[in-house]
């Protein structure tokens, strides 16, 4: 019975994350567009920090319970998330939804060696075969015939995946140190942080924001409600219940459906370079899930210390 409970948990919280990749690449396509007429940092900064507020509003009366450690956590976790979405929108801006999504999604590749940085555990056979093909498959993947390299926006995508894989690993040896964790106020202190920096960053850097236009507040409030505020409450509980390589695996198809989405709603074409190097760089990262079992909690049970609501 509680084999088939923890198994019940674990296939919704694959379902959910699956979701979150599906949304995920779909904002790929909103980003590039909404950027024609909103500037990066305000973009980045206003969604995330009226994120944060609705959710302080929902959970107003449970601030007082906030220990420390919601506060060192989060703004750390925080500033990865604000320096992975900053060099993100910025590379959005260089490059195609397609390819962006794509490079987002070597992250996954990065999450074991950074996890065994963390624990200071060798480094097995996995991860280093996974990570060879990703890295092949990124070059071809980004390469646009000229034999210049990445352009400067792949480059800022790369940080992005970086960053991200970093925020994954911390805060699974986050929940590891801490029980109970409540996701909505560790997800609130983290998109406050991303709010604050870059809407302070645009007031400084950037003009005054435009009206949008219809299509400009659909992909906002889009970004906004499914792309920040539900993804990343979903991807908190999710993540007390699984582990950091299958999250970072499942997200990981958000480049999957980015470079759909892009050939289908932006015209990105698909050459059979684009089309080798991105079979590769998905058989990178199957490749570090398939052979690589390093986490003492990829068993099947849930972590023994689950986020609490």
């Amino acid at each position: 019975m509680i084999n088939v409970h923890v198994s019940r948990k674990r296939l919704l919280a694959d379902l959910s994350l699956l979701g979150i990749a599906i949304s995920w690449g779909y904002t790929f396509i909103l980003a590039k567009d909404l950027l024609a007429e909103m500037t990066p940092l305000f973009f980045t900064g206003s969604r995330f920090l009226v994120a944060a507020l609705i959710l302080a509003i929902w959970q107003w009366k449970r601030i007082k319970e906030m220990t420390p450690f919601y506060w060192k956590a989060g703004i750390f976790s925080g500033f990865l998330l604000c320096l992975a979405y900053t060099a993100q929108i910025y590379g959005i801006d260089l490059t195609t939804p397609g390819k962006a999504g794509m490079i987002t999604g070597t992250a996954v590749v990065m999450v074991p060696f950074l996890y065994f940085l963390w624990s200071r555990k060798p480094i097995q056979k996995g991860p280093i075969l996974g990570s060879l093909c990703a890295f092949l498959g990124l070059c071809l993947f980004s390469w646009d015939g000229s034999f210049e390299g990445m352009n400067s926006g792949d480059l800022l995508v790369l940080l992005c995946a970086l960053c991200f894989a970093t925020h994954t690993v911390y805060v699974d040896r986050t929940y590891e140190k801490e029980e109970p964790v409540n996701p909505l106020l560790f997800a609130m202190v983290q998109l406050a942080v991303v709010g604050v920096v870059d809407t302070v960053l645009a007031l400084i850097l950037e003009p005054a924001p435009k009206q949008l236009s219809a299509y400009g507040w659909y992909a906002y409030l889009f970004e906004l409600v499914i792309g920040t505020l539900i993804a990343y409450i979903v991807q908190l509980r999710a993540q007390s219940i699984t582990t950091p390589i299958r999250v970072s695996l499942l997200l990981s198809l958000e480049s999957v459906f980015a470079f759909g989405f892009s050939w289908m709603l932006w015209g990105e074409p698909v050459t059979m370079t684009i089309l080798f190097g991105g079979i590769i760089l998905l058989a990178g990262i199957y490749i570090t899930e398939i052979y690589n079992k390093p986490y003492p909690n990829d068993d099947g049970h849930v972590k023994k210390n689950p986020i609490e609501t």
